[in-house]
C-alpha cells in the first residue's frame, strides 16, 4: 500500500503497524493519523512525545469511562491507549533502562489487563519457571461450556511484546472459542525490558516452548491435545525451531516461516564484507559499525543488538549465525502451516525455503498477496485474511486429527 507521510521509512511501516489493529480495535484511523501529523520526520523524541500524549489521553479517558460505569466504553480506550502505549518507546528500545521505555511497558500490560478485564474473556499474567530465572506470560481464556480449550502457544516477536501478539493473533482466537498462552521469551518484551527478568536472545528457542508445554499441561482448562504453536514475525523462526522432535505440539503455524536468519541477513550485505565477520580489527569493525550509521540503519541494527546483549554490529551478525532451522525442519512431524508474503522484505522467500526442507506429512503453504490486500510483513494491513485462512486450516486439522502419512505438500490458494 503506497501510504507515506514521512520520509523515513520505518516511520511509515509502524504507523501501519498500528493503522492495521483498526480491524481489532485496537487503533482508531482518526487518533493515528492525527498523532502523526504532530510527529516531525525521522525524530525520535517527536515520535514518542505525539504517541505518549495520545496513551496518556486514552488511558485517562478510560479510567474515567470505567468509573462512570460505562464500560463498553472504558474496555475499547484501554484497547487503544496499550498500543499507544506500546508506539511511545518503539524506537527508544536501544537503551533498556531508559525511562521512557521503562514507563511504558508496564503501561502496556496494565491497558491490556484493564481492557481483558472489561472483556467477555478471563485472562491473568504469569512469570513461567525458566532455567535458574522466569519468563514474563498470559493465560487468556475463551467464553466456553468448560471444556478444556484448544491451545494456541504464542511467543513474540523480535519487536514486540506478549500484549501486542494477544491483540494481533489472541483476540481472533479468542473469539474462535481458542485459549491462549502467550509468552516473552529471552530478548522479548517485557522478559527483556524488566531488569528483575532481563534475558537476552538466543536461537535455542525450544527450551522456552518446553516451559511454555510443561505450564500448559498442568492446567486442566487447556486441552493437551490441542496445543498449537502460533509463530509471527521472528516468531516464524522461534516455532519451527523448538517444534523440532516435540511430540506435544498438535499443529504450527509459521508467519513467514524462517529457514535461516543469518543467510537472510547476510545476504544483503556486500560479500567482502561478510568475509570479514570473524576478523577481530578495528578496520573490520568500523565496517560493520557503518551499516548502523543513519536512521534507517540505526533503526534496524541498535534495537536488535540491545535485544541480543551485544555491543557491535558486528557481535550481533556473528550472534545470527546460530539461528537457523537447518536441522529442526526435517525433525519436525506435526502438521504444519507456513507461510510467506509477496511483498515481505524481512522473509525474502524464507518460508519456501522452509518448506522445501521439511519432511513432515502435513506440510501446506501459504502464501499472501499484494493484489488481495494482504502484502506486506505479516499482512500487517490485511490481518483479516490470515485469521480468515490460518483459523480454517486450525479448526480442520484439529478435528481430523492428524493427517494420513501419504498426503503431500500442498499450497493454499
Amino acid at each position: 500500500m503506497n501510504f507515506a507521510p514521512f520520509a523515513t521509512r520505518d516511520f511509515n511501516a509502524q504507523l501501519k503497524r498500528s493503522l492495521g489493529k483498526t480491524y481489532l480495535g485496537a487503533a482508531s484511523i482518526g487518533e493515528v493519523m492525527a498523532t502523526a501529523e504532530g510527529i516531525r520526520d525521522a525524530s525520535v523524541d517527536s515520535w514518542h512525545r505525539a504517541w505518549r500524549r495520545l496513551a496518556k489521553s486514552l488511558e485517562t479517558r478510560a479510567l474515567s469511562a470505567r468509573a462512570s460505569g460505562q464500560q463498553e466504553t472504558a474496555r475499547l480506550l484501554f484497547l487503544r491507549a496499550g498500543e499507544a502505549w506500546r508506539q511511545s518507546s518503539f524506537y527508544y528500545r536501544t537503551d533498556l533502562d531508559c525511562a521512557e521505555l521503562q514507563e511504558s511497558w508496564p503501561r502496556v500490560a496494565d491497558c491490556f489487563q484493564n481492557y481483558m478485564d472489561l472483556s467477555p474473556w478471563s485472562g491473568q499474567a504469569m512469570q513461567l519457571p525458566f532455567e535458574v530465572g522466569t519468563l514474563h506470560a498470559y493465560l487468556a481464556l475463551p467464553v466456553n461450556d468448560g471444556s478444556p480449550c484448544r491451545t494456541l502457544l504464542l511467543p513474540s516477536g523480535y519487536d514486540s511484546c506478549l500484549e501486542e501478539m494477544l491483540v494481533m493473533v489472541g483476540l481472533p482466537a479468542l473469539a474462535r472459542g481458542y485459549a491462549v498462552l502467550a509468552v516473552d521469551g529471552p530478548g522479548q518484551g517485557k522478559t527483556l525490558y524488566d531488569p528483575e527478568t532481563r534475558a537476552f536472545m538466543r536461537p535455542d528457542f525450544e527450551t522456552v516452548l518446553k516451559a511454555v508445554i510443561d505450564q500448559a499441561l498442568q492446567d486442566p482448562r487447556l486441552d493437551p491435545a490441542g496445543l498449537v504453536s502460533v509463530g509471527v514475525s521472528f516468531g516464524g523462526y522461534l516455532v519451527p525451531r523448538a517444534a523440532a522432535g516435540e511430540s506435544r505440539l498438535a499443529a504450527l503455524v509459521a508467519d513467514p516461516g524462517q529457514y535461516d536468519i543469518g543467510s537472510a541477513m547476510f545476504a544483503r550485505l556486500p560479500p567482502k564484507m561478510i568475509e570479514r565477520l570473524d576478523e577481530d580489527s578495528q578496520e573490520a569493525h568500523d565496517i560493520f559499525e557503518s551499516l548502523a550509521q543513519g536512521g534507517e540503519g540505526a533503526f534496524l541494527f541498535r534495537p536488535r543488538m540491545a535485544a541480543h546483549g551485544v555491543k557491535t554490529v558486528q557481535d550481533y551478525c556473528r550472534h545470527l549465525v546460530a539461528f537457523h532451522n537447518r536441522e529442526a525442519a526435517p525433525r519436525i512431524t506435526c502438521p504444519s502451516l507456513i507461510c510467506d508474503n509477496e511483498q515481505d522484505t524481512i522473509s525474502t522467500g524464507q518460508g519456501q525455503l522452509l518448506v522445501n526442507a521439511m519432511t513432515a506429512a502435513e506440510v501446506t503453504f501459504q502464501r499472501f498477496t499484494k493484489v488481495e490486500g494482504a502484502g506486506g510483513h505479516c499482512e500487517g494491513m490485511g490481518r483479516e485474511l490470515f485469521d480468515e485462512r490460518v483459523f480454517s486450516w486450525l479448526d480442520t486439522v484439529l478435528e481430523e486429527g492428524r493427517p494420513d502419512s501419504t498426503r503431500p505438500h500442498r499450497e493454499m490458494v
